[in-house]
């Protein structure tokens, strides 16, 4: 049986004399037995969507590099807004992912 919800299990059970049975004779080897489908599961997902945004991030950091050191006046060159606010978006994105998720 797969689930994401306690809602999901007392649906079941209340569908199921046999589950129901299961349930009542074991509760624990039950609950064990139970596949819960969690999207992060597989790490491979995090770490490539990490990976994606922290390669837009450090696109964003060379090419305003870049455009301030390659103008003619480094003290007036201006970095074009959309590429700040595609970096500090990034930026803002890797902390929130990066960030421990509330347990309560």
């Amino acid at each position: 049986m797969k689930t994401n919800s306690i809602n999901d299990l007392k649906a079941e059970l209340g569908k199921s004399a046999e589950l129901k049975q299961q349930f009542e004779s074991n509760p624990v080897q039950f609950i064990d037995s139970i596949d819960t489908n969690e999207p992060l599961k597989d790490k491979k997902v995090f770490l490539f969507i990490v990976g994606l945004v922290g390669l837009v991030l450090l696109f964003s950091i060379i090419l305003g590099a870049t455009i301030i050191f390659k103008s003619k006046d480094v003290n007036t060159a201006k970095v074009p807004e959309f590429v700040v606010s595609i970096g500090s978006t990034a930026l803002g994105a890797i902390v929130g992912l990066l960030a421990p998720s509330p347990r309560n």
